[in-house]
């Protein structure tokens, strides 16, 4: 049976630059340079490549934090980035992104629960007090996080349990899909653990997609279904995990795998060879 398709990107394009005036030179840099992919329902998709890639520009696109400069972003057949913005604040409860800082995604004034209310409230306003107390309560169990957060404030909080209130925050409007922009790059390895294996079991329960965004190819490996390589705001390659790890084609991707541990045998081997387990 063929998958379906979720998001489509096509020709996707983010030139930043100045104005340029009478003193100061006209300059334009080339972020993304038409980039095209999709991602299918219920799949893993991730974004890799060296620091300045574009990868989070492109994030960034998919969720209309930043205009693009050319192309099209399609979710379910419609183009978001013709969408007015009336339109596109009634799509953001099917998508939500999950940022790299956790620290810095709270208001350090509002308590935990306060800010995972917030969306619940924009997006499904009309319910009794009481019952959205509840909806939070129910989601912070999920993440693994007790009733009492919701009365807690941003620094009372490790970076691994501020990254699970994220994930409650954005999953409380329950959303369809998620931009995952490097959530555990801040996190140690233990506690990088559990958030991955977390995201793979609210996967599940809730039927999420997921486009991840990572420079960590341990991760990439354990977490995806299918793998984009980037460069330079070039989208250079793009196959199933399970082949781009055992037969890179671009020399890019050669050199990016060549910093982890050699494959041998199959990729399930590889996986139990990973801290990230």
């Amino acid at each position: 049976m063929q998958s379906e398709s979720l998001l489509d990107v096509s020709g996707l394009t983010k030139v930043y630059g100045n104005k340029g005036s009478l003193f100061v030179p006209r300059k334009e840099i080339l972020a993304v340079n038409k980039v095209s992919f999709s991602i299918n329902r219920g799949e893993t998709f991730g974004l890799i490549g060296e620091s300045g890639s574009g990868k989070t520009t492109i994030g960034r696109m998919v969720m209309r934090l930043i205009d693009a400069t050319a192309g099209d972003i399609q979710y379910k057949g419609k183009s978001i980035l013709s969408m007015k913005k009336g339109e596109m604040d009634k799509l953001r409860n099917e998508m939500q992104i999950i940022f790299q800082d956790s620290g810095s995604a709270f208001n350090p004034r509002k308590t935990i629960g306060e800010q995972i209310l917030h969306p619940l409230n924009k997006f499904y306003p009309g319910n009794e007090a009481q019952i959205q107390y509840k909806k939070v309560i129910e989601m912070l169990d999920v993440v693994g996080l007790r009733s009492d957060f919701y009365h807690r404030y941003p620094h009372e909080l490790s970076g691994g349990q501020r990254q699970r209130a994220g994930i409650a925050r954005a999953l409380i409007v329950k959303p369809k899909f998620l931009v995952l922009d490097e959530p555990v790059s801040a996190l140690d390895v233990s506690v990088k653990a559990q958030i991955m294996n977390l995201l793979i079991e609210l996967q599940k329960e809730f039927q999420l997609t997921y486009l991840f965004i990572a420079h960590n190819l341990d991760l990439v490996a354990y977490f995806c279904d299918r793998v984009a390589v980037l460069s330079k705001g070039k989208m250079i390659e793009t196959a199933p995990t399970i082949d781009l790890f055992r037969k890179p084609q671009h020399e890019v991707t050669q050199k990016l795998l060549s910093s982890i541990l050699t494959l041998d045998g199959d990729l399930g081997d590889y996986y139990r060879k990973q801290s990230v387990i």
